[in-house]
C-alpha cells in the first residue's frame, strides 16, 4: 500500500512538471490588487501587463520587464512623470499618489523576469513565476 502512494505522489508531482504548472502563485496585496485593476482598464491596451504575455503595441515594454528596469523609487518618479507629461508615445494618464502607489505595488509583486534569446536575436523577456496570467 505504502508503495501504491509513493507511486501517486511520484505520478501527480511528473504530471505538474511535465505540464508546466507549478504551485499557484502568492496571493496579491489588497494595494497590487487594486494596481491591477487600474492598469487592466488604463495600460493593458498597449502594455502586457501581467508576466507572461507580449504586449498589443510592440513598442510599450512588459510590465515584467519595466520591474527588472526600474526600483520601486523610480516607478514612483516614472508614474508621476507619465501622469504630468507622458512618456513617448502614451499620453499623459491622471493618476493620483494612492493610485501610483497601488500601481508600483502591483508591478512589485510580478515575478521576476529572464532573459531569452528572440526570432531576431535580441532578449525576449519572459515571466519566471509572480503573477498569475490575466
Amino acid at each position: 500500500m505504502r508503495h501504491v502512494l509513493m507511486v501517486l505522489i511520484l505520478a501527480v508531482t511528473l504530471t505538474a512538471c511535465a505540464t508546466g504548472e507549478g504551485p499557484p502563485p502568492a496571493p496579491l496585496s489588497p494595494a497590487a490588487e487594486r494596481g491591477q485593476q487600474f492598469v487592466l482598464r488604463a495600460c493593458a491596451g498597449c502594455h502586457a501587463v501581467a508576466g507572461r504575455e507580449a504586449s498589443p503595441n510592440a513598442v510599450a515594454p512588459a510590465f515584467a520587464s519595466i520591474r527588472m528596469r526600474h526600483t520601486e523609487i523610480g516607478l514612483e518618479r516614472s508614474l508621476a512623470q507619465i501622469a504630468r507629461e507622458g512618456h513617448g508615445e502614451m499620453p499623459p494618464i491622471y493618476m493620483t499618489d494612492a493610485e501610483m502607489n497601488d500601481i508600483v505595488a502591483y508591478i512589485e509583486s510580478l515575478g521576476p523576469v529572464a532573459a531569452t534569446p528572440g526570432h531576431d536575436g535580441d532578449l525576449q523577456y519572459t515571466s519566471v513565476g509572480g503573477a498569475a496570467p490575466i
